[in-house]
């Protein structure tokens, strides 16, 4: 199975993935990994393409879509994947579908996490992150180092009001038009709206997945 995580920033991408990909035997592809990992071997092919995420710069749509295509051909995420910051422009979801179609691999479910504003600048502006194993948590939790890691937490330097704002104006001209995209396909979709964060990340899961049986995915 091969499920799309679409939704804008502090949405709950990262952590639904993870769970999600718990859950289904999936493995979560994180293009924000992905480059990570890429940059940690200067052998690597796109090595210095990715030179430009150093300099704040985003990535060009042709150096992502490569990306992508080489890691979907690692053994371990031929059984299927939980792409997570990706697709995130028309574009690149037509790169995406070339792709697997050459693999026989087609997008099974497109899930959109959607949030009100308060509710994501409450999580992004609380947002704190263990340094290594990038475990997200949030400063209402009172914690001050990772309780796997055992090292201080820390935050983005781009957790900020005026980012915020840039992000989301980015996500809407960007990313957004991807829902009439999917949903003129005949992929599965499903969107889970939250409108205030009282409901734990279990408690959204558990909603996905409710939906995912309502419309027979499972």
């Amino acid at each position: 199975m091969n499920i799309i995580l679409l939704g804008p920033p502090g949405s709950g991408k990262g952590t639904q993935g993870s769970l999600l990909a718990k859950r289904l035997h999936l493995k979560q592809l994180s293009t924000g990994d992905l480059f990570r990992e890429i940059l940690n071997h200067p052998t690597h092919p796109l090595y210095s393409e990715l030179q430009v995420v150093k300099e704040g710069k985003l990535v060009s749509d042709d150096v992502v879509n490569k990306a992508v295509a080489d890691a979907i051909q690692k053994p371990e995420l031929r059984n299927g994947v939980i792409f997570d910051g990706y697709p995130r422009t028309i574009a690149q979801a037509e790169a995406l579908d070339e792709i697997l179609s050459g693999m026989g691999r087609p997008i099974d479910l497109v899930i959109e996490l959607d949030a009100v504003p308060e509710v994501l600048f409450f999580r992004i502006l609380g947002r704190q992150i263990c340094p290594n194993c990038k475990r997200v948590f949030h400063e209402r939790q009172h914690l001050k180092e990772c309780p796997v890691c055992h090292i201080p937490l820390i935050r983005r330097k781009d957790d900020n009001k005026e980012t915020i704002r840039k992000r989301l104006e980015e996500y809407k001209s960007k990313t957004a038009p991807l829902r009439d995209y999917y949903h003129n396909s005949e992929t599965a979709y499903i969107r889970f709206l939250v409108q205030d964060d009282s409901k734990t990340p279990q408690e959204i899961n558990d909603g996905i997945m409710e939906q995912m049986k309502q419309k027979s995915i499972l």
